[in-house]
């Protein structure tokens, strides 16, 4: 048998050479694309296509109530309004935040305050009850977020009512550099 071998061993060769370049070819071509991408879908018909009004006024160019989707952001909701202004002041907005059915977003213009105005809040320019705010209302203000909104509802929850705007920050639940930022926009009920 070795002398078959020995006579064959160019054509034994050639063909285990060959089966290795149609293995690598075949490899090569199931992974040419590279892994395939992670699809993950969340097809909660709640969440898909739930049309919400929301009200856009101020800094931008085209104010007025626009259809939106809920979990759109304040960002969306100035792109259907056709984007700010070049005088607006988009800094002192959270765009991040989502917006709710029958929101008024009122964008400022340079040297104005902002405003996000909810169902419980008629007018933009009403001052915010840090008393009875939810946390989302209070996540609204400038500089405040989801940690010190949710600071605000825990100290008036553990230690009583605010009595006046200052115990933010004796009471320590936000800084002094971000109580001047909310002072005008806050108040406390009679």
């Amino acid at each position: 048998m070795g002398s078959w071998l020995e006579r064959n061993r160019s054509v034994v060769l050639t063909f285990l050479v060959a089966v290795i370049i149609v293995g690598l070819v075949i490899l090569v071509l199931q992974h040419r694309g590279g892994p395939q991408p992670l699809e993950i879908r969340f097809d909660d018909p709640a969440l898909d296509g739930v049309a919400i009004e929301v009200y856009v006024t101020g800094a931008v160019q085209k104010p007025g109530v626009y259809p939106l989707h809920e979990g759109d952001r304040i960002e969306d909701a100035l792109a259907a309004a056709g984007g700010p202004t070049q005088d607006a002041d988009t800094e002192s907005l959270n765009l991040a935040l989502r917006v709710r059915d029958q929101d008024q977003i009122a964008v400022p213009r340079r040297g104005q305050v902002a405003g996000v105005a909810t169902k419980s809040m008629p007018g933009a320019s009403q001052k915010i009850d840090i008393n009875s705010a939810t946390a989302r209302e209070l996540d609204a203000l400038p500089g405040i977020g989801e940690v010190y909104s949710q600071k605000i509802v825990d100290s008036r929850a553990a230690e009583g009512p605010f009595h006046r705007t200052e115990e933010l920050v004796e009471r320590k639940v936000i800084p002094s550099a971000t109580y001047d930022k909310i002072k005008d926009l806050i108040a406390v009920a009679p």
